[in-house]
């Protein structure tokens, strides 16, 4: 709901910086718990065309940046929008000596986005506390990025909805793979056949309360 609103506002969480990176399509949202110490960065999903083409990217590219040595191989559209300077920089000065515990969230695109921020600031921050849920995940990178990711930041929960479409890409036959603990909720899953409907922000909303209730 943070990420989704262009004006985001929390009971827990004060806001410090809500980004609309309408040119690469990327929007976010930074609260901070100054009781707790606690930062949420939370991602929007896909709401547009330049979010569309971003997904469609789905060749491979290496992490750490750069790095031809490195086996770990990542969906080259998530990464360039992550890396952008109004993402990865703007998150990074966030940061701070007081900040204990950093909670990362994402929908769809914004799950992807959300994993790959998680394995970069436990890269360059390793000393804070990690957890991150998504939902709707996309698949992110090969196999040597879901154990670095695995090994890194242990506490991911991946939230699947009923027989989500968007879960399933990029095909597994490519060398994708997924990282972090799926839970699956919702209807029971038909192997074979898929839908977008299970995918939207909604019905993800509708499945968790269903569960609780």
């Amino acid at each position: 709901m943070l990420a989704y609103s262009n004006t985001p506002s929390s009971d827990i969480f004060e806001r410090l910086h809500y980004e609309d990176a309408t040119e690469i399509g990327v929007q976010f949202f930074i609260g901070k718990n100054w009781k707790t110490r606690q930062l949420i960065i939370a991602f929007r999903g896909t709401d547009s065309f330049q979010d569309f083409l971003t997904d469609m990217k789905f060749w491979r590219m290496s992490i750490p940046y750069g790095n031809s040595a490195s086996k770990v191989r990542v969906h080259s559209g998530f990464c360039e929008a992550y890396q952008h300077f109004l993402v990865r920089d703007v998150i990074k000065t966030f940061i701070k000596d007081d900040v204990k515990d950093i909670y990362i969230t994402g929908h769809s695109y914004g799950a992807a986005l959300a994993m790959l921020c998680a394995l970069d600031l436990q890269y360059n921050f390793p000393d804070r506390y990690y957890e991150v849920v998504t939902f709707g995940c996309p698949r992110l990178g090969n196999r040597h990025f879901a154990k670095s990711y695995n090994k890194r930041v242990v506490k991911t929960i991946r939230f699947e909805n009923g027989n989500d479409l968007v879960t399933k890409i990029p095909p597994a036959i490519f060398g994708f793979r997924h990282a972090g603990i799926r839970l699956h909720i919702g209807f029971m899953r038909i192997l074979g056949i898929y839908n977008l409907k299970a995918h939207h922000a909604q019905s993800y909303y509708q499945s968790l309360w269903n569960k609780v209730c």
